[in-house]
């Protein structure tokens, strides 16, 4: 037996479809968009010259973060790619770098193991530093 889900005592909205439709934005211009390709520009300049895999990992997720990563879906592939092919990634002793690298491949479906990690992680530091 379902029960039916109401809209609950939602007012209809005071703003009419063709008013909002004749609102303009002064974004959308030839300079703003010319701006932002440049900026674009910059940016997979930045993600192509920067060569530390932990800044590119850092890099990558402050695009995510700002809602923009979408714009640099080939270069993050490319990125992601080359970390996730590596067979060892030269951040053993930084739990940091460790997790941010395994977040972002997880959040980008490759298949990663948890347990690969953590066994990397162990070897190098104490049980005493790694939980404390």
């Amino acid at each position: 037996m379902a029960t039916e889900r109401g809209f609950g005592d939602l007012q209809p909205s005071i703003w009419k479809y063709e008013y909002i439709q004749s609102l303009r934005s002064e974004y959308k211009e030839e300079s703003y968009i010319k701006k932002r390709e440049v900026l674009k520009e910059e940016v997979r300049m930045m993600l192509c010259e920067v060569e530390n895999h932990v800044h590119q990992l850092e890099l990558i997720d402050i695009l995510q973060r700002l809602g923009v990563a979408y714009h640099f879906k080939d270069e993050i592939k490319s990125i992601l790619d080359n970390i996730y092919n590596m067979e060892i990634f030269n951040t053993k002793k930084i739990l940091y770098a460790t997790a941010l690298q395994f977040r972002l491949l997880r959040q980008h479906g490759y298949d990663i193991s948890a347990g690969f990690h953590i066994k990397s992680l162990q070897s190098d530091l104490s049980i005493h530093e790694f939980f404390f």
